[in-house]
């Protein structure tokens, strides 16, 4: 059998374990939420408004079911309620659709090769990434898209990236003006060389290739010359366009006077009228690349039927990592070679026409893209939203829905954690004190499993962009469990109040209550910033270097790890000693000053991992308040109250302060960024610290006068023989708690 001091209390075991897996099932996903609606693709500004609505859900549900509970002694059955409305609306977040901003470049094409460009505000996290990619020697496939608005785009896609299907494919002819200046016999075929051409009044030299690897023309045209010899030797024929020697000739073969034209000076203009196959599209882009005549009418692409061009040209491009280079905050990658949907593949590149084409008229096109590689990805991303100006509308069918379910989430937890400390203070009884010893079970599940899910996370995920999945699972798990376990708690029933609103009031109108509500707002607060953008500046500063955000989960997880196995849990050990010495008013400005201390020393990191040294101090800023607001809650609730007052607490603490810190920290970082939003915010914790010491000095003899005694704030109420008997017990348990707890 075990000594007395070690013997177990099973009665108690159900509230241990509540504690446990309903932290070891937030942990998961809580701390991760407001960077999770920044990867869904939600601004600060909309994350602090989503932050500001939650609390006052909360505010309110916690208050009005506490009444319900407190009124038809439905404990229990509501927790247990609110524990399978918490799992549905969290299980319902992770199916919210992953709308994932396009990506955005622009593709310049040129002599030397066509290149993705995308310029950027300074960011060394991309500079180190950009340095990083062009060491790899490997490739990468992008899926492309590309507006093709201008038909000068169409006409470099025909001419230079060889895409023929797309061109000229309703030109069933070509008309122009051949200057021919020499006539050869070969073969008993006469070659009428042609030395310049005039296409739509514009004059080229119609320069031609032949061999294995390009197209002959071949095209069989009509020509009437000026002069009268040739003319009348061609008569009606039609002599096809060849190439000899790189230049355009017209062989003839069927006229037995040929051989006589050779004997003479023959120096003609003949309008030539070629007829084009449509099946053939690619002659006429032959002839265009060539003669360099792309500019003129005749040489627009054109479709078939008179059908307007696509707006788009999609193809799969493939990408030369190690051409990534950085210049003047610009990123450029060259493309090596484009893949079609039939499968052919081409090598883009484009020539300015010096002659008659205006730079302004080179190939420059916007293309969606989207790689499978996940850094390159990251990289064009990250750089289009460092120049985004103006936002696009947030308020789309997925915010709603994400915003559903977090209301839904929040009233779910925000009624759990209220209804458990209140069944936790009435198993308790008189042994109120010991309350430190349940709640610290909680801190053990969300330390361990906050910093066992970041390091999923960052197993299970390619680069910045991160899968949560795990936590889901991990969440479900054990929320479930605590639902298992929560079936099996037993709660006494506790005295009635016949008049809860009445003795609520009368509460509240105490001096020492107000001056603690006051302080309540102001930690919530400093809480609602910490709670809601801690992470995202934990993510703002990795991107300082080049390798930090390839682990930022891990780290935030060990920052919730810290917070509780370092911060929270040693002062859940001494909080009772603590509050017995220190007393609640100093223990009231200590919190404000170490949230003062914390968010400056924040306002300074530029390197991720200072972070943790600071976490030291979640042991004040929540080891020491949170015992502090519970049990002074528990301790001034009249009878049959408790549940109300908790909740009224709470809801201070949460639909108050927390709402307007999420509100406030929001656009203070839409428009400072994270280093200047917690200076600001830590400026201002001192101030309040300084006014709640100012505050209680001026008005320290009415409040011993209404009830001052320990260190605690007890206001004259109806009960205030209970409250005083609550004390009593709470003093002398807090006493002996650092020596007590050990056993457990």
């Amino acid at each position: 059998m075990l000594p007395s001091k070690m013997q177990v209390n099973k009665k108690l075991l159900p509230i241990k374990g509540h504690y446990f897996f309903f932290n070891a099932g937030t942990a998961p996903l809580v701390p991760y939420l407001t960077t999770y609606a920044r990867q869904l693709g939600f601004s600060s500004t909309t994350v602090g408004l989503i932050y500001t609505v939650l609390p006052i859900c909360g505010l309110i549900a916690k208050p009005l079911f506490g009444v319900i509970a407190d009124r038809f002694k439905l404990q229990k059955s509501i927790f247990i309620l609110f524990q399978f409305v918490t799992i549905i609306s969290f299980s319902a977040i992770y199916f919210v659709p992953h709308n994932r901003p396009k990506i955005n470049v622009e593709l310049n094409c040129g002599p030397a090769g066509t290149v993705l460009t995308s310029c950027y505000k300074d960011s060394p996290s991309l500079d180190c990434k950009i340095q990083a990619t062009g060491d790899l020697n490997v490739t990468s496939t992008c899926k492309m898209e590309c507006n093709m608005g201008n038909p000068r785009m169409w006409e470099t896609v025909c001419e230079y990236w060889h895409l023929p299907q797309y061109c000229y494919s309703n030109t069933d002819r070509i008309r122009y003006t051949s200057h021919v200046t020499n006539v050869t016999l070969k073969d008993d075929c006469a070659y009428f060389s042609a030395n310049s051409v005039i296409l739509d009044g514009l004059k080229f030299t119609p320069r031609c290739r032949i061999g294995q690897n390009y197209v002959d023309v071949n095209e069989p045209c009509s020509l009437n010359c000026t002069n009268e010899n040739l003319s009348s030797v061609i008569g009606r024929e039609k002599a096809n366009m060849t190439c000899v020697d790189r230049h355009l000739n017209y062989r003839l073969c069927t006229n037995s006077s040929l051989a006589d034209l050779t004997k003479q000076n023959i120096e003609s203009d003949c309008q030539a009228d070629c007829v084009l196959d449509k099946k053939t599209p690619w002659r006429l882009m032959e002839i265009c690349e060539e003669w360099h005549a792309d500019v003129t009418e005749t040489c627009y692409p054109k479709t078939s039927n008179d059908e307007p061009f696509p707006s788009k040209l999609s193809f799969t491009a493939t990408l030369k990592l190690s051409s990534m280079i950085s210049v003047e905050n610009c990123v450029y990658i060259k493309l090596k070679n484009i893949i079609m949907d039939n499968g052919t593949i081409h090598y883009p590149y484009c020539e300015m026409k010096t002659d008659y084409q205006n730079t302004s008229q080179l190939f420059e096109s916007n293309c969606e893209m989207n790689c499978d590689n996940t850094m390159v990805n990251e990289i064009f991303e990250e750089s289009q939203e460092s120049t985004e100006v103006e936002e696009s509308s947030q308020f789309t069918s997925q915010f709603w829905m994400f915003f559903m379910f977090m209301i839904i989430s929040w009233v779910g937890q925000a009624v759990v954690v209220t209804f458990a400390d209140a069944i936790c203070f009435n198993l308790l009884g008189t042994e109120v004190a010991q309350y430190g010893k349940q709640r610290l079970w909680g801190s053990v599940g969300w330390g361990i499993f906050s910093f066992l899910t970041g390091f999923l996370i960052d197993t299970f995920s390619d680069g910045a962009y991160k899968d949560y999945t795990v936590a889901f699972v991990l969440m479900f798990v054990f929320m479930m469990g605590d639902v298992i376990v929560s079936c099996f708690l037993k709660t006494d029933s506790t005295k009635m109040s016949l008049n809860i609103l009445g003795d609520v009031g009368t509460l509240l109108t105490s001096l020492p209550t107000f001056v603690f509500m006051m302080w309540t707002v102001a930690v919530g607060l400093c809480t609602g910033l910490l709670w809601n953008f801690l992470f995202w500046l934990l993510e703002d500063v990795s991107r300082l270097s080049c390798d930090s955000v390839m682990y930022i989960k891990t780290l935030q997880g060990l920052v919730s790890a810290i917070q509780t196995f370092f911060g929270e849990i040693p002062f859940l050990f001494v909080s009772g000693y603590i509050l017995k010495k220190v007393g609640h008013v100093k223990m009231m400005s200590l919190v404000l000053f170490a949230f003062g201390v914390r968010f400056i020393l924040y306002s300074f990191l530029t390197n991720a991992w200072w972070i943790l040294p600071i976490e030291m101090l979640q042991g004040i800023t929540f080891g020491m308040f949170y015992p502090t607001m519970t049990s002074y809650a528990s301790i001034v609730s009249p009878p049959g109250t408790e549940t109300t007052i908790q909740g009224l607490v709470g809801a201070v603490f949460e639909g108050v302060g927390a709402s307007l810190g999420s509100f406030i920290g929001g656009q203070l970082y839409h428009h400072y960024q994270g280093w200047i939003t917690f200076r600001i915010y830590g400026i201002g914790s001192l101030v309040c610290c300084a006014l709640h010491l100012t505050v209680q000095y001026v008005f320290k003899d009415k409040i011993q006068r209404v009830g001052l005694s320990q260190g605690l704030c007890l206001p004259v109420t109806s009960t205030s023989f209970y409250i005083a008997e609550k004390m009593q017990f709470l003093i002398a348990a807090f006493k002996t708690e650092a020596n007590m707890i050990i056993s457990y």
